[in-house]
């Protein structure tokens, strides 16, 4: 039996994919400053679980272990972050992005898990789930959280950006954007041909040079930079 611990996000998602799955487990979380708490007390709540799911924030997670040793110290005590490792507890990360919103069924069970090497068996970590695995060593694990990061947060504020400055700043619907975005994510999960195009792609000096310029006076002009920098391209050569 489980015990998930959090109110957040991931909590909600997997408490959802836990009733789908039709996996016994209790939920608790802290009350914040000023509220009432309708949980039981924590020790009832983990009392008959085998393993403790600790759904909250990276740097909560080694304190509320401590904080808690005598009721945790028999169980699995398993974290979802991405990018810590503790002694005290396992590191077993679910490769996806979570919103508020709950997802279709079909969803959950794809859901990639990035265990640490050396730490248990996925069956032993998380028992009741089939999803796909993969080890890493420990130590990667930062470079691989920052890999996430890269490809999710800062591409999502990228096309934040893109879509709010069409309505905005162009008048053009954001929807006119959707097939752009869907055609690009097609072409990245094609990896049989280059997904790159544009300036970049053909190392188009001029027409890069008119985007620096057409974004004078914008942050994300530093950005852009940043990416050439990356990419090995630097106007000013």
């Amino acid at each position: 039996m489980y015990s998930i611990i959090g109110s957040g996000r991931v909590a909600h998602h997997f408490s959802h994919y836990f009733e789908l799955l039709g996996l016994p487990f209790k939920r608790w979380w802290r009350p914040r400053a000023g509220q009432d708490s309708e949980n039981p007390p924590f020790e009832e709540v983990v009392a008959n679980s085998s393993h403790v799911l600790l759904l909250i924030s990276d740097g909560a997670i080694e304190p509320f272990v401590r904080e808690n040793w005598t009721v945790l110290e028999e169980k699995v005590r398993v974290h979802f972050s991405g990018s810590l490792v503790s002694s005290v507890s396992i590191g077993s990360h679910p490769l996806l992005s979570f919103t508020s919103t709950l997802y279709p069924a079909e969803i959950y069970p794809r859901i990639p898990f990035i265990l640490e090497r050396d730490r248990g068996q996925f069956h032993e970590v998380l028992p009741g789930l089939e999803n796909p695995h993969y080890l890493i060593d420990p130590s990667a694990k930062a470079y691989y959280h920052a890999l996430c990061v890269l490809s999710g947060n800062f591409t999502t504020l990228l096309w934040d950006k893109f879509f709010c400055e069409l309505s905005d700043s162009l008048d053009i619907p954001q929807e006119a954007g959707f097939l752009y975005l869907e055609q690009i994510c097609s072409n990245l999960k094609n990896r049989d041909i280059p997904a790159l195009t544009g300036p970049l792609a053909r190392r188009d000096l001029g027409t890069i040079e008119a985007n620096l310029k057409a974004l004078e006076g914008d942050r994300y002009r530093e950005v852009y930079l940043g990416f050439l920098k990356a990419f090995g391209l630097n106007p000013d050569d």
